[in-house]
Order: C-alpha cells, then structure tokens, then sequence
C-alpha cells in the first residue's frame, strides 16, 4: 500500500511539472496582467502600438497572440484610446463566462470604469469548459480591415470565434475578471515565428 502510495505521488508530481513547464513554453516571450480586481475595478489600458510582437500581414490583417487562465469569464476590451472614459464606442469580449459555459461579444458606449450603456450583443456562443486556471487558453486574433474578427486556438486553423463590427478599434486593449481572479498573457509572440525558431520546417 505505501509503496502504491509512493508510486502515485511519484506520478502526480511528474505530471505537474510537465504541466508547469507546458505553461511556462506557450506563454514564453509574454506580458502579464494578473487581474482580481473585479469587473468594475479601473483596469489599465495597453497601447497596442508599442507591441513587439504584433504583426501586420497580407491585406493589412493585424494579429496578435494572447492567453487567459482562468477558472472562468474572461474579459478582453479593445477601445480606441487609452482612458474611454468619454462615452467612448468600444468592444468587449467574453471568453467562457457564466460559469465557463457561453462566450459572447458586445459592443457598447462606456462613460466610466464601471458604467457602460447602449449595449449591443454581437455574438453568442457556447464554450463550455474552454477555460481553466491550470493552463492557459492561447491563441491569436486576427483583425481584418473590415471589422472582421477571428480568434484562432494555439495548434488550431478554425476560427474558435469569429465577429465582425465596422466601428471595431483596437488602438488600446484591456482585460479584466469577474467573480475570480484570471492571469492575461498579451504581446506574445506568434506561435508560427516561435516554431521556426526552434527549426521546425514549415510545408
């Protein structure tokens, strides 16, 4: 029995250091923004201008690559300037909230940190379990110059989630939580230049 016992300890920590050096890799190269302030807490805005790592490529699309650990609600607002405090027109998005079921995007007018109004749902779509605080979700937004939206999972080539919103600006972006805390990993760099950095040949 002790000796099963060892065994099974033996493995457990084995998987989680895997797991611990698994986290570490995707999000190698990052930012992070830890948030537990909350919904309403005033969270900063990053100018994406002076991102390293985002990349402007055929047809003017923009990507970049971010991550959330959460154990659910991820919350990532794209806004034209830096404090959209001035009934500002801007975007949100909802990674697997209401308890890890159901993403959504809106679009609204926001006049403080805590107050938003003219809100509009642009899309609504079931994720249950996408997210966990045990490893982060990575992956890329791909902006097209028609407001077009498309989030890509890290090793994936299907969209996850795909919007689109004229108004669309992402001159700033923010992220924040809701009812537990969640780790941003934002500015890293794109999983295509990363592989080649390691060698591997692309087709």
């Amino acid at each position: 029995m002790v000796r099963r016992s060892l065994q099974k300890t033996a493995i457990s920590i084995r998987f989680l250091s895997f797991k611990t050096r698994h986290y570490r890799l995707v999000t190698e190269g990052c930012l992070q923004y830890n948030s537990k302030g909350g919904y309403y807490y005033n969270h900063p805005y990053f100018s994406t201008a002076i991102f390293k790592n985002i990349q402007v490529g055929p047809n003017n699309v923009t990507k970049l690559r971010l991550g959330v650990a959460a154990k659910n609600d991820g919350h990532v607002r794209l806004a034209p300037v830096k404090y959209p405090y001035d009934s500002t027109v801007m975007n949100e998005i909802v990674l697997s909230g209401w308890r890890n079921t159901k993403s959504e995007v809106r679009r609204y007018t926001r006049t403080e940190p805590n107050k938003v109004k003219d809100q509009i749902v642009l899309k609504e779509l079931s994720s249950l379990g996408m997210l966990s605080e045990y490893g982060p979700l990575m992956f890329t937004m791909a902006i097209h110059q028609d407001g077009l939206v498309e989030l890509t999972k890290d090793g994936e080539v299907v969209p996850f989630l795909k919007f689109q919103d004229p108004k669309l600006s992402y001159e700033y972006i923010s992220f924040c939580n809701w009812d537990v805390p969640a780790i941003y990993f934002f500015d890293c760099p794109l999983e295509r230049d990363k592989r080649i950095c390691e060698g591997i040949v692309f087709p």
